[in-house]
């Protein structure tokens, strides 16, 4: 086995507080298996009106939906040559998320055909812990591509449905679709929308037991809440920015998979990342993408596409998330040290404060004494020269003159001269 290079030693000491901080923030998340139990006892309460609504038929489909996923994991299983868990309670919670979504008017083979191909995408990529995407958004956006027609309409509201046989009973279009083709809002009281009398896929209009369920959720801690704050806060946000308008931002999160998607698929485990501002950056993104397609795209269902699209994102979000926090904290650092450096040193040193230095503080150095003289602290006036005015100077030559023509002494002529000539003059003297 080779040694690892400089570079990759490099690379996983960079990595290292990233690791950290996500091993870290895993020990506090909650076990998948028990997030898809609390997921799947709420989704059958969502099940138990959708049956009441359209009869026995709703329950079907669910038990379709959710053998069909047991069987393909089994058989993924076998094929990976993996021992399949009875304990997963995924495939039942991606099977009921997949019924629920669906008309409840819809041909079995549609729903067999959504169920396999969200546990095939599932061991594509791995299979547990591996996979990208949402198995059940994947799904979904593949039906709504290839029958349109047969997912997207819906039986008209309390249609007693059988459970086998040909469906002879008339089909109607969701309020997202007639939105999306007059532009016009939906004649619906609160009332209306909060007991969700609108048609749409059997389990996405029951508006006030999804309310409930997300409040569930969030207290078991099965779904994130920073991701939850960041999606419905950004969609919400960005809508009444575009359109000023209170009831259109209520019928964009009642229409479609909006508000089942956010509290039942956005928060899967396995495609969330794992630190807290990661998964609020998900969430963020996940709220924009769905505004942008909704005000762009004239489809519906649009909102498992953008789920789609932030999954594929989520693997960059922590180390994302890291880099902003490691830079803020280096920007604050500098600021700290660097900002009004010298005025808070000072006021630190009057009060008798010392400090670590770091690489950016400046370092003062101790007084040091080089056997100076002792300072008096007065201060000695300085006589200046004053300059010569043209009487000074001319008074000057005048007395450099005199000593010119001053009469010479002997006895200092004869100073410099040699001892002979001192002799002499000495003789003559006498």
């Amino acid at each position: 086995m080779s040694s690892p290079t400089k570079e990759e030693l490099l690379r996983k000491i960079d990595d290292a507080p990233l690791l950290m901080s996500m091993d870290a923030a895993r020990k506090k998340l909650r076990k998948p298996r028990s997030v898809y139990a609390d997921q799947i006892l709420l989704m059958l309460a969502v099940m138990v009106l959708s049956i009441y609504i359209y009869g026995f038929r709703s329950l079907v489909v669910c038990i379709c939906s959710v053998a069909c996923c047991a069987i393909t994991d089994m058989i993924g299983c076998f094929l990976c040559k993996k021992e399949y868990s009875f304990k997963d309670l995924s495939n039942v919670a991606y099977g009921m998320a997949v019924a629920l979504m669906l008309p409840a008017c819809v041909e079995y083979y549609i729903v067999a055909i959504g169920a396999v191909l969200a546990i095939t995408v599932k061991h594509i990529f791995g299979g547990k812990d591996n996979y990208i995407f949402n198995p059940a958004a994947v799904a979904i956006a593949f039906l709504i591509i290839c029958y349109p027609q047969q997912v997207l309409t819906y039986p008209e509201l309390g249609t007693e449905l059988p459970i086998f046989g040909a469906m002879d009973v008339p089909h109607v279009s969701s309020i997202e679709s007639s939105f999306i083709k007059n532009g016009a809002l939906p004649n619906l009281s609160m009332l209306d929308i909060f007991m969700g009398n609108f048609s749409g896929p059997m389990g996405t209009t029951h508006i006030l037991v999804l309310l409930v369920s997300g409040i569930c959720l969030l207290f078991r801690k099965s779904i994130s809440l920073a991701a939850t704050i960041g999606g419905v806060g950004s969609m919400a946000l960005i809508s009444f920015l575009l359109t000023g308008s209170v009831d259109i931002v209520v019928f964009r999160f009642i229409s479609g998979f909006v508000l089942f998607g956010f509290i039942f698929l956005a928060s899967d485990p396995q495609t969330l990342p794992v630190t807290t501002g990661g998964r609020f950056i998900y969430g963020l993104s996940l709220g924009i993408i769905a505004t942008i397609f909704r005000n762009s795209a004239s489809i519906e269902g649009i909102f498992v596409f953008a789920l789609l699209i932030t999954n594929a994102l989520s693997l960059y979000l922590d180390r994302l998330w890291f880099d902003i926090k490691r830079l803020v904290k280096q920007a604050a650092t500098y600021l700290k040290n660097n900002l009004g450096s010298f005025e808070r040193m000072s006021m630190d040193a009057k009060q008798g404060k010392t400090h670590s230095l770091t690489d950016t503080q400046e370092i003062i150095m101790q007084p040091v004494n080089y056997n100076m003289p002792p300072i008096d602290n007065k201060v000695t006036k300085v006589k200046r020269k004053k300059k010569l005015g043209f009487a000074e100077i001319k008074e000057s030559f005048a007395e450099l003159f005199k000593k010119k023509n001053k009469p010479i002494n002997k006895r200092e002529v004869s100073h410099g001269n040699s001892e002979t000539d001192k002799a002499e003059e000495n003789k003559t003297e006498d």
